[in-house]
This record gives C-alpha cells, sequence and structure tokens, in this order.
C-alpha cells in the first residue's frame, strides 16, 4: 500500500481516539451524516486525500518518488433552530412575528458558528500536537506537516436544524516506492484470437473499365 493511504488511515485513527466524545470522526466508525446526528457533541470530522503532485526533480522513474500531499479535512456541525421557518414563510405573520423568527434563525447560525470555531480549534491541536508530528508513523515516513487554511460555509437551515460545514488543507510531504502491479493472476485475460468464418467470400479480383 502506498504511503498516502497509509497516513490518512493513521489521520483517521489519531482523531477518531483522540476525540474523547467532542466529535465523531468519519472512516473511525460507520456514521451517517443527518443533520439532526450532529448537533452538539456529535460533530463530524471526514478526511480525505485531496491532492498530490509529484515533482520530477525529486524522483526517479524507477522510485523512489517525493510526493507532496494535501488532505481535506471537513467539518460539519448543526444547532437546533430557534427561530421558526413556518412564520417567516407565512404570509399572514406580522413583521414582529418575523422579525423575532429572524433573529432566532440568525442566534442559532451564531452558535453553530462557535461549535465549529471550537471544533477546528480542537482538530488543530490533535494534528498539530509536538506528538503527532509523525502521524504516529515510523519516523521519517513524513515531513513538512502543516495546517496552512481553514474555510467555513454559508450557514443552510435544514427543517430546525441549522447547519454549518467547512474544511482545512493539511499538507505534509512523503516518499513513496515504484513496486509495479503485481495483478491477479488468471484475471483480465482477454482472448485476441481471430474468428475467420469458412464461407466468407474471396473479394478479390480485376477491376474492369466499362466505360
Amino acid at each position: 500500500m502506498m504511503n498516502f493511504r497509509i497516513i490518512k488511515d493513521s489521520i483517521i485513527t489519531i482523531l477518531g481516539t483522540a476525540a474523547a466524545g467532542r466529535f465523531r470522526t468519519v472512516g473511525f466508525q460507520r456514521q451517517t451524516k443527518a443533520a439532526e446526528e450532529v448537533k452538539g457533541n456529535l460533530r463530524l470530522v471526514t478526511v480525505y486525500y485531496s491532492t498530490g503532485y509529484f515533482p520530477k526533480r525529486s524522483g526517479r522513474n524507477t522510485g523512489p518518488v517525493q510526493h507532496d500531499i494535501t488532505y481535506r479535512i471537513e467539518f460539519t456541525v448543526s444547532s437546533p433552530a430557534i427561530g421558526n421557518l413556518a412564520i417567516i414563510n407565512n404570509p399572514l405573520s406580522t413583521p414582529a412575528e418575523i422579525s423575532a423568527a429572524i433573529t432566532g434563525i440568525q442566534e442559532s447560525a451564531y452558535l453553530a458558528d462557535q461549535s465549529i470555531d471550537e471544533l477546528f480549534e480542537i482538530v488543530y491541536q490533535i494534528l498539530m500536537d509536538g506528538n503527532n508530528i509523525d502521524m504516529q508513523l515510523p519516523i521519517g515516513t513524513i515531513a513538512n506537516r502543516w495546517i496552512d487554511s481553514i474555510q467555513k460555509d454559508e450557514p443552510r437551515t435544514r427543517g430546525d436544524l441549522v447547519e454549518l460545514t467547512g474544511s482545512s488543507n493539511l499538507t505534509l510531504r512523503t516518499s513513496e516506492q515504484i513496486l509495479g502491479d503485481p495483478g491477479t493472476p488468471g484475471a483480465n485475460i482477454i482472448d485476441t484470437t481471430l474468428d475467420v468464418k469458412d464461407n466468407i467470400p474471396n473479394i478479390a479480383g480485376t477491376l474492369v473499365d466499362n466505360s
């Protein structure tokens, strides 16, 4: 298995082990992602291998090769919607009722924003902890570990919940070996035998000019 897959699994394990009930890590155990299930401390963290770059100047045709990696870490939180959407969408609602409902939605969005900020802080401190500088892998497996960004999306109202998502980029460098693909014996064999029918007429002949 290539290192980029091993490292991703290690990141998931580190986060899942350190979560301590404060969030859940997708992949660490089976999860669903309905907004109802990410309220409060049921917040979700998901890790993806996002991009990889293999600079030619830092590798050989037969390996090893340098692999500069970006892992995308996604955050999902939600907060109960204090405001009542039915009031906002009801043409018979009074301006005071609509104003109170909008204020409640904004308060819910603020609480979700506070929650995702806290979640980012927790995950950042876990992954940038000096004890995880090698992501609990053999020394020298990775280098240049760094979380370089955080981005948050717009809050979305889903039923009686306000959901907020965001993401960070974790970048690092590793070395990959080129071992070749052993394949699977006996699989993917293509029969290239040409089946020539006996009754195909011989179309070779002489072109006659009848003009």
